[in-house]
């Protein structure tokens, strides 16, 4: 095995990736070694609302109140993720891009909701590949590698990040579908 990292980094997935838990998902990578990779979708709203998710904590939300809790994966839908500015450290934080960090711990979220922190990106669940699995998906087609943009989690809306991240990279979809061997 090779010592190719998608993290830092995102996977976008092509257009005829038939899996329905990534179809057109952007996968924000935290780790990528020998031993798998884990990622969070950052574009896949759920109908929760973050303000409902802190107030079901005794917390205040300080960001949009329209926002959504996002389905960062389906491994361990029941738990909670926040994506977050560098501005924050946690014992367990990971810095994942330029202005981007993860963190998990219920004092992170106490801490940044109490500071009416606004770019404040909860999810629930991840994305996980064993040894080996991510890399055989990237060879077969079914992800297009890009860079981290933290304008992709804070700024841009959901339904826009799998085209913008694509359009970022010069690529138009139209030209994924054809002669892609993946279609189930």
């Amino acid at each position: 095995m090779t010592d190719f990292s998608t993290a830092p980094g995102v996977l976008i997935a092509v257009p005829q990736l038939a899996d329905p838990n990534f179809h057109r998902s952007v996968v924000m990578m935290i780790q990528h070694d020998r031993d798998g990779a884990l990622g969070l979708i950052v574009n896949q709203p759920t109908h929760h609302g973050c303000v409902d998710v802190t107030t079901g904590f005794g917390l205040p939300w300080g960001g949009d109140g329209d926002a959504r809790l996002r389905r960062g994966g389906p491994v361990e839908p029941q738990s909670l993720w926040m994506l977050h500015p560098d501005g924050w450290g946690f014992d367990e934080t990971m810095r994942v891009a330029d202005g981007l960090s993860v963190s998990r711990s219920r004092e992170a979220l106490t801490r940044m909701c109490e500071a009416g922190e606004a770019e404040l990106c909860l999810l629930v669940g991840y994305a996980g590949w064993g040894p080996g699995q991510l890399e055989r998906e990237i060879a077969a087609g079914s992800w297009i590698t890009g860079p981290s943009v933290a304008d992709m989690v804070f700024e841009w809306a959901p339904d826009e990040v799998w085209l913008r991240a694509l359009s970022n990279l010069g690529i138009d979809p139209a030209h994924l579908v054809e002669g892609a061997g993946m279609v189930q």
